[in-house]
């Protein structure tokens, strides 16, 4: 009987990633708005300070959205003219330096030479258009999923109650709690994220680095996939610096030592001092999810990985029956932090047990009332 639960449910397991890829373009938008809702939730709690309505939530929300997107569109169209001016400049280097290396490799120089770049470009047009419209459309879904979440919110306490009746208090808690614990992390893991994209700005731009500003939003953005994400962030930068300073090799090798210090000091000393091993996911779990996730989203599932697994651990926390689970998830560290529980069984025996106490306590102060009058 087990091996059959088992089995059922390794099968399940498929059919749900299975549906999760082909419905990529639905489910991506749905759990990026969600994302943004717990990011933004103290905006939210603000809103309910100065007593908004939902209305106006989703407007005071929108309008933080729109500004960050105007900056975001600003600086895309910058870095993309700094580009064409970079690649013109370097394009002969460039040529000449991916010649060199493939030579070492063994491939003939004719075939680099007569290698169009934007030749290429203007031949993939169609399908470069085609991968901007579907982002912009997965964009538009994700602002409508995230307008119906924030439209919906302030209803979540009614729907609750009206569902769990007696019970609609502890679901509640279980609820908030990890509302919170996911907020937290996410804008906790968001800020460490800018502040590594912004040191590695500071240093390219110091060190003389052409596109800094650039390689500093890559860096903030890889930042999501530990330790994967920074070595990929790490290597365009000292490519690029090697480009632009050769033949010499002391500035590449200045840019290498300095963004790997930012990502050893900020990953192995500040993250942990800040996020907490509580939130400690193991890192076997961490290259699971991005190998899984990535195979099921591609991209965006990578950038999502760490995220979900933390989220999984938080939830499976806050629930007794789940809670073996998040002991799996967990690093070495995070496991001791773990508290002891009961398991639910003995934590509804324990209210049982209670309850006849009080009812027992209140009959015989009953009989003494009686008795004495």
């Amino acid at each position: 009987m087990k091996t059959l639960l088992g089995l059922l449910g390794f099968l399940s397991a498929i059919a749900l990633c299975s549906v999760l890829h082909v419905a990529s373009n639905v489910f991506i938008p749905l759990v990026i708005a969600w994302f943004i809702l717990q990011v933004l939730s103290p905006v939210l709690k603000i809103g309910r300070t100065l007593r908004l309505n939902a209305w106006l939530n989703v407007a005071l929300v929108f309008a933080i959205l729109a500004v960050f997107g105007l900056v975001g569109f600003r600086f895309i169209a910058a870095q993309v003219v700094e580009f064409a001016q970079v690649y013109a400049l370097y394009s002969d280097k460039l040529t000449e330096w991916v010649s060199h290396v493939m030579q070492v490799l063994g491939v003939p120089p004719e075939a680099v030479r007569n290698f169009d770049w934007l030749g290429i470009l203007k031949d993939n047009a169609k399908n470069i258009s085609s991968l901007i419209i579907a982002i912009s459309s997965k964009f538009v879904l994700t602002f409508v999923f995230l307008m119906f979440m924030l439209v919906e919110a302030p209803y979540l306490d009614d729907k609750v109650n009206k569902a769990f009746g007696r019970n609609s208090g502890r679901v509640m808690k279980i609820l908030n709690t990890i509302s919170e614990q996911v907020s937290r992390y996410l804008g906790t893991l968001a800020l460490i994220s800018l502040a590594t994209g912004i040191c590695a700005w500071i240093a390219l731009t110091a060190l003389d680095v052409q596109l800094a500003a650039g390689w500093g939003v890559l860096t903030f953005l890889l930042n999501f996939i530990p330790t994967v994400g920074s070595i990929i962030a790490t290597i365009p930068p000292v490519v690029m610096a090697i480009i632009q300073f050769s033949p010499g090799l002391f500035k590449p090798v200045i840019v290498l030592v300095s963004l790997t210090a930012i990502q050893v000091t900020i990953g192995n000393i500040i993250t942990p001092k800040v996020v907490g091993d509580r939130l400690g996911v193991s890192p076997v779990m961490i290259l699971l999810s991005l190998l899984l996730w990535g195979m099921i989203w591609g991209i965006p599932g990578a950038l999502l990985s760490t995220p979900i697994i933390s989220i999984i651990k938080i939830v499976c926390e806050n629930i007794p029956l789940l809670r073996p689970i998040a002991i799996l998830i967990g690093s070495g560290e995070s496991v001791r932090k773990i508290p002891e529980y009961k398991p639910a069984v003995e934590e509804v025996v324990a209210e049982v047990k209670k309850k006849l106490s009080e009812t027992a306590r209140m009959v015989k102060s009953n009989r003494k009332g009686r008795k004495q009058g």
